[in-house]
């Protein structure tokens, strides 16, 4: 059902920015906005819906709290009647944001989760998903609809572009307690995507491993003990985390890489510009794999060279038996 929608001027005291028809975006900066609403006024007027005598943000919440900092007093608006359905005005919130602005994760997740009280899930995945930004996928559905489910904090997470949508998928899997372990170190630590999926993983593997819960593990002081460390920036507590993680996890292979590592130390080559030496994959298998940069003969003459002496030492022989 088509539903008409009138433009008229209406009070901003009457409009309620705080009962939207979805939650509340993250805050942002609204003096770009601020600054073109000055210099030309309002070129997409908002949604308003009628509410017992007041009026519900259908769509256009920032540009109304712009307004407001303006410290303009009534606003043109398209006004809806008070009784058009809500499945028509989260259309109109899907597409007048899809052209405004796009959505965050978090959006995207409550607004599909919105669209399936009204249309049935393939109707969702085929005609909803690609303006929400999103691959017409059924997988990509099901992993928002976790998201939906997961407690706010974790909402606000996928907000700041902090939680992936695959990790949110793993986590609705965990028990509350166990998200709630685990809030701190992605709040905390600056993982990417697959470092997110990289350290649930552990956890998890950790947790069966051991009959335990995911909330043990990382209450583990082995892991806690790096999120608060005030002399470590942001990405060297990433780093301690990870490997404290993959000493607890695969603790001969950590061995031996952290072995392999020190070794290449004493052999003056971890760091050559021009020299790289890496293992077997996981230590298995009997072949090293060298790699040599070189930008003419006489460099790699000498490269040769220095590889030949350092292949005669204990040091080397050591480091190929690890």
């Amino acid at each position: 059902m088509k539903i008409t929608a009138p433009l008229r001027e209406v009070p901003l005291a009457q409009v309620d920015l705080d009962k939207l028809l979805l939650p509340l975006p993250p805050p942002s900066d609204l003096s770009p906005l601020m600054d073109s609403m000055q210099a030309v006024g309002l070129l997409s007027p908002p949604w308003l819906r009628r509410r017992r005598g007041r009026w519900q943000v259908v769509a256009g919440v920032k540009r109304l709290q712009a307004a407001v900092q303006l410290g303009w007093e009534r606003v043109p608006a398209r006004v809806l009647p008070a009784r058009s359905p809500d499945s028509h005005c989260l259309l109109i919130y899907l597409y007048d944001n899809a052209f405004c602005r796009g959505f965050n994760l978090a959006e995207q997740a409550a607004l599909t989760s919105r669209l399936l009280n009204y249309w049935d899930r393939q109707t969702v995945v085929a005609r909803f998903l690609p303006p929400l930004g999103l691959p017409p996928s059924p997988r990509v559905l099901s992993r928002l609809l976790a998201l939906a489910g997961l407690e706010a904090p974790f909402q606000d997470l996928a907000a700041r572009g902090r939680l992936a949508l695959t990790a949110a998928a793993f986590l609705a899997d965990w028990g509350p307690e166990d998200r709630a372990a685990v809030w701190p170190f992605f709040e905390g630590l600056p993982l990417s995507q697959s470092l997110q999926e990289e350290f649930l993983e552990g956890v998890d593997l950790l947790a069966r491993r051991e009959g335990a819960t995911p909330e043990e593990i990382l209450s583990r002081l082995e892991l806690r003990q790096y999120l608060e460390d005030p002399a470590l920036t942001a990405p060297e507590r990433l780093r301690a985390v990870r490997q404290a993680l993959a000493r607890l996890v695969s603790p001969r292979l950590t061995a031996a890489r952290e072995a392999f590592a020190a070794a290449l130390g004493k052999l003056g080559i971890k760091d050559h510009p021009r020299v790289r030496l890496a293992p077997p994959p996981a230590f298995e298998g009997p072949d090293f794999r060298l790699e040599i940069k070189f930008q003419d003969a006489r460099e790699l003459e000498k490269l040769l060279e220095e590889l030949a002496h350092l292949a005669r030492r204990k040091d080397f022989t050591d480091l190929t038996s690890l």
